[in-house]
Formats: C-alpha cells, sequence, structure tokens
C-alpha cells in the first residue's frame, strides 16, 4: 500500500510554499495525486487560513481558494489542524483506517466495518 503525506507544519510555510515557491509545491502535489492515499495536512484552522495575516502581501482568500483547487483539481484533501500535536494524531488516525480499510479488502471483508457502514 502507498501512502504519501505531505505535511505543512505552520501557517507561514504554506502562504510561503503557495505564494513565493508556488511551483514547487504545485509539481509536488501533482507527484502525490497519483497516489491511492493522500493527505495535505495544515497545522493552522481553517479560520486562521481565511484571516489577515499580518506582515505578509498574501491573500487569505488566495490562499483558500488554492486549497480548494487543490482538493478539487488534484484530488489532494487538506486537513487543517490547530497544533501539531493534534495533527500528528489525525495523521495517525488517518493511517489507521487506510490500513483498516485495505485489511478488510484483501481479507474479503468487502469495504465496510460493519454491515453498509463505515
Amino acid at each position: 500500500m502507498f501512502v504519501h503525506l505531505l505535511k505543512r507544519k505552520d501557517l507561514p510555510d504554506l502562504i510561503h510554499s503557495l505564494t513565493a515557491e508556488r511551483s514547487v509545491l504545485v509539481n509536488r502535489l501533482r507527484r502525490i495525486s497519483r497516489y491511492p492515499h493522500r493527505l495535505l495536512v495544515v497545522t493552522a484552522a481553517l479560520s486562521q487560513v481565511k484571516s489577515p495575516y499580518p506582515h505578509r502581501g498574501a491573500n487569505p482568500n488566495r490562499v483558500t481558494q488554492s486549497l480548494i483547487a487543490v482538493l478539487a483539481g488534484l484530488q489532494v484533501p487538506f486537513l487543517c489542524t490547530e497544533t501539531h500535536e493534534l495533527g500528528e494524531d489525525l495523521v495517525a488516525s488517518y493511517l489507521y483506517q487506510v490500513d483498516l480499510y485495505h485489511w478488510l479488502e484483501t481479507n474479503d471483508h468487502g469495504h465496510f466495518l460493519t454491515d453498509n457502514d463505515l
């Protein structure tokens, strides 16, 4: 099973990657979009992503729309978390679920934990 995780540690890094190094990030996202399981983790609440950035020329709406474009265009889901620790916890849960569903399908149990449920 292939899981490729792109993890951005904080909002300033995401802003920088979507502005000054946009082509590098887009190319990286295009590569990981080929994997069956991928996830972009932003260690900032979505409300922070959408709020004005002090001392930065970036537009919060453009950054948010870039994240939505990554989701819609490249089909790379993103997850916003308030802290690095919460992000680690959610990533661990995500990886557990990916592995669990893979095990279920590999062992002919279908794609459900219980009858017709997640």
